[in-house]
């Protein structure tokens, strides 16, 4: 299991708690030997305490650290999932030639004015529309609205936001 660096220096913090609850009478008499002063004159200074507040401190930061890091993949997870579904939404919102326009010998002219005019419309606009497309069947996939394109494409209202599938069956297998 990976831990980050935070949930490392709380359980560095827990072991040195326990260190000092197991090493508190020695360090007592240390420090009454050292000031040179008798154990029941010596400062008091309770070793157990300051080593139980490290212990539930070091506990609260290592618990700190592995949330920190559940939440850092968790997030990194659903920015996956978003830049796929953006990525997939791009791909079938690209006008596709499933539907030819029919042009007579007489429509040839303006239609070319319009060719010449696309351009700078599209560099006013950003992007070209997408063109209508034709509905063929609405209906639910586990209590998710759907709607059925002609081309088969198939978009579905999912918890990330509307995503377009590719099929019915896709469309299935992601919210199953």
């Amino acid at each position: 299991m990976i831990f980050d660096r935070l949930t490392w220096i709380g359980f560095m913090i827990v072991a040195g708690g326990w260190v000092l609850v197991l090493a508190a009478p020695q360090l007592n008499d240390a420090a009454a030997h050292l000031s040179a002063r008798p154990l029941e004159a010596a400062p008091p200074i309770n070793v157990a305490a300051i080593a139980q507040c490290a212990i539930l401190s070091g506990f609260g930061v290592g618990i700190i650290g592995a949330l920190q890091t559940g939440f850092g993949a968790l997030d990194r997870f659903f920015a996956a999932v978003l830049a796929r579904s953006g990525q997939a939404r791009a791909q079938t919102s690209a006008p596709s030639p499933a539907y030819p326009v029919a042009r007579s010998a007489t429509s040839a002219a303006p239609h070319r004015a319009a060719q010449s005019a696309a351009p700078a419309a599209k560099a006013i606009a950003g992007q070209q529309p997408a063109p209508p497309r034709k509905i063929l069947e609405r209906g639910w996939v586990k209590d998710r609205a759907y709607v059925l394109f002609v081309d088969g494409s198939v978009e579905v209202e999912t918890m990330l936001g509307r995503r377009i599938f590719p099929s019915l069956r896709e469309a299935q297998e992601f919210i199953a």
